[in-house]
């Protein structure tokens, strides 16, 4: 069997066929666009992804710097109060008379220090 269809060429069939053509070439057209809008919105979604990503990373690195400075600043606070309290102490003359008495071995005049042994428990406790 032989194709014997033959076209007419009419201005109908003329104006058809062109509306034809010009409707595939709007297809493409919208499909690339598409294609286009598809890939910028991938892109995009991948940006917005990767920046909250990397927030969150940034975000967790400051915590724990803030952290570790909190703990800095606890234990500074700790030993400007100890500091303060030494202060205050060196500043009594009972004080500073029980230091000079029980680690340079100073008396008063007429008194004797006798210097006694460690026992042991006190030197394990040393270590």
């Amino acid at each position: 069997m032989t194709n014997k269809i033959i076209k007419m060429l009419n201005k109908y069939t003329i104006d058809s066929d062109t509306k034809r053509e010009v409707l595939k070439g709007e297809r493409k057209v919208r499909r690339r666009r598409m294609l286009a809008m598809s890939i910028l919105a991938f892109v995009l979604t991948f940006v917005f992804i990767s920046i909250g990503i990397n927030q969150k990373v940034e975000n967790r690195n400051l915590q724990d710097e803030v952290r570790d400075t909190e703990l800095v600043l606890e234990e500074t606070n700790e030993e400007h109060e100890a500091l303060k309290q030494e202060i205050a102490q060196l500043n009594d003359d009972n004080y500073i008379r029980r230091i000079a008495r029980g680690d340079f071995f100073m008396s008063d005049s007429g008194e004797l220090i006798f210097s006694l042994p460690e026992s042991k428990k006190e030197k394990d406790k040393e270590k």
